[in-house]
């Protein structure tokens, strides 16, 4: 059994599979400020800091730089959360979606801070479910079916590939733009349809889905103002996103914005990516008793 102890600080229901992973592999474990989890230990400072090597933050880590993301419990302030943690000598924290200010934050208190999606399997790993949401999400909003649609794809990264693969199996006709020649050369060699980027207005009507995973305001009025009226909009880009919706409900376009998918569609199969990061993370930042 490992000497490790972790303490799970909010989350949503990614971290109740994460709880019973991690004691099912013999690690001790304590949770405050999530309604998912209930371990019958009491829920005070004593419990939940002492002892503690690792702290797993929620995702997002904060939404303000100013206090913890949590929603079951006390609001609680991030430098409170830091100057615990020094209280009793916890130096490691795991989070998601972690802002420079806070990775300087926790420097001052010499806390080493982690993000998940920094991680390079939790990234690749996590387009997976985010890829498999987005299509779930799209069939539920339109009258037709994937197969024989036209689709683009704003975006060739993780998830911009992985979405490409699944819509084409699943009878698409593919489209994703590009910027570089080595994007266009991938998406070409794959079978899909390359646009450039710069170019995409003028063939932008003929799509009947849209999928945005570039984190900058590319779907714009210019872009919405020629879409096809039946036209589904999916953003998957990091807050906030791609896309114009104020624009998009003028034009009556059906537009959504879907952040945090796998731990929705996914959450099983999320935590256990996630799992897998804290332990590596952890292994490498703190010798093993």
């Amino acid at each position: 059994m490992s000497s490790f102890k972790f303490g799970i600080l909010g989350g949503d229901l990614r971290y109740k599979t994460i709880f019973y992973l991690l004691k099912k592999e013999g690690y001790k474990v304590c949770s405050v400020c999530n309604h998912y989890i209930d371990d019958g230990v009491r829920k005070d400072d004593d419990i939940f800091f002492e002892g503690t090597d690792v702290i797993i933050a929620p995702i997002p880590f904060s939404k303000d730089n100013e206090k913890i993301f949590l929603t079951d419990c006390m609001e609680m302030k991030i430098d409170d959360l830091f100057r615990k943690m020094n209280k009793y000598d916890i130096k490691l924290i795991i989070g998601g979606v972690i802002s420079n200010k806070v990775r300087e934050n926790a420097a001052k208190y010499g806390i080493r801070i982690f993000d998940f999606f920094e991680h390079e399997a939790v990234a690749v790993l996590n387009a997976i479910p985010t890829a498999e949401g987005a299509i779930l999400k799209a069939i539920e909003e339109s009258d037709r079916t994937i197969f024989e649609s036209r689709c683009i794809i704003f975006g060739y990264g993780r998830c911009g590939k992985f979405l490409a693969k699944d819509l084409k199996g699943l009878g698409a006709d593919v489209s994703v733009t590009f910027r570089n020649e080595r994007d266009e050369a991938y998406i070409k060699s794959f079978g899909y349809k390359g646009i450039n980027l710069y170019d995409v207005k003028s063939q932008i009507y003929e799509f009947d889905f849209l999928f945005n995973t570039i984190p900058a305001p590319v779907i714009d009025k210019g872009i919405i103002k020629k879409l096809n009226q039946d036209c589904v909009i999916i953003d998957l880009a990091q807050a906030p996103g791609g896309v114009d919706f104020g624009f998009a409900r003028e034009r009556n376009i059906k537009a959504f914005y879907c952040p945090g998918l796998p731990g929705r569609v996914a959450p099983v199969t999320a935590a256990e990516i996630l799992k897998d990061a804290i332990l590596k993370i952890s292994i490498s930042q703190i010798p093993v008793l």
